[in-house]
């Protein structure tokens, strides 16, 4: 039992951090390659798109058939297909995103991860929007590695913070629970050496 709530946990991680603003066409690739997860991954699907249309005013527009299938407000956010576009045109009056830099820098987190270097899961935390309270010496070196200023970085930081993904530790019952801890609970969590916790717990 606990193998497979650790295999879903995994496979709902990697679906975060791949599709940040799940679509309908996202949501129906990972059942596909997750079947025995398919529930978890549309209600996580489901929910996170709720909470970005509480950010954005403009409605979507849903047909009879979606709204039948989908069962509920929750539920129905993820049947519609170009929500995750309206997000990105909303958000982007807001400036550049952390996706968004990553992008420009032709990145992905694992390779960002491993140029500063630091565990994968602290990268996938701080776009996910899971990471608050950073500190300057991991600031620096992202806003390095991004070829941004760490101001446009902060900016960027502060708007994931605002609308986080969900976590990891999905519930099996009820509705999952997005969990934001400070960037010295996410580094000593990690799994890295006492000298690598050290140095990104410097103030410097």
């Amino acid at each position: 039992m606990e193998d497979n709530q650790q295999e879903r946990d995994e496979a709902l991680i990697a679906f975060h951090e791949e599709c940040d603003i799940p679509t309908r066409a996202d949501v129906e690739r990972w059942v596909v390659l997750h079947p025995k997860f398919a529930h978890d991954i549309r209600e996580h699907a489901a929910v996170r798109l709720a909470m970005l249309a509480d950010t954005i005013e403009a409605a979507v527009e849903l047909d009879d058939d979606m709204i039948a299938r989908a069962g509920s407000r929750v539920q129905a956010a993820m049947f519609a297909a170009e929500a995750g576009d309206r997000v990105v045109d909303a958000t982007a009056e807001a400036g550049p995103t952390l996706n968004g830099m990553l992008k420009s820098a032709g990145l992905t987190q694992p390779e960002l991860a491993r140029r500063l270097p630091i565990k994968r899961v602290v990268v996938a935390d701080l776009f996910a929007g899971r990471m608050r309270d950073l500190r300057p010496r991991f600031s620096t070196a992202i806003s390095r590695e991004l070829g941004v200023s760490v101001a446009a970085f902060n900016v960027a930081h502060a708007h994931a913070a605002r609308i986080p993904a969900l976590g990891g530790r999905a519930k099996s019952v009820g509705q999952p629970v997005v969990n934001q801890r400070t960037f010295e609970e996410i580094i000593r969590s990690s799994g890295m050496s006492e000298e690598e916790i050290a140095y990104w717990l410097a103030d410097v």
